[in-house]
């Protein structure tokens, strides 16, 4: 399931990754336990969701934000992981 169809729906979603990462993503009951939201789903769908933004975006920065946030969640460092994706926020959506 892609949760990101389109540029709002990455911010959306991106904002729900800040609450709820590392362990405590919302249960969808429309969903079986194989396609539930955990951390690497919600990385790997951020990191699809790229393509919806504007092409004058420095990916390669971005791709390492959300790299280093992974690295930081997964490691247990959950403050350097969120404060990376608010990096990442700030950089993706700025005019």
């Amino acid at each position: 399931m892609a949760w990101i169809k389109n540029l709002n729906t990455l911010r959306d979603f991106l904002s729900l990754v800040v609450v709820h990462a590392p362990d405590d993503f919302p249960r969808e009951d429309d969903l079986s336990d194989d396609e539930q939201l955990n951390l690497e789903r919600a990385f790997a769908e951020l990191h699809a969701g790229l393509r919806f933004l504007p092409v004058d975006r420095q990916m390669t920065r971005l791709r390492t934000l959300l790299d280093e946030a992974l690295a930081a969640y997964r490691s247990g460092n959950d403050v350097e992981g969120a404060h990376a994706l608010q990096s990442f926020e700030t950089e993706a959506f700025s005019a």
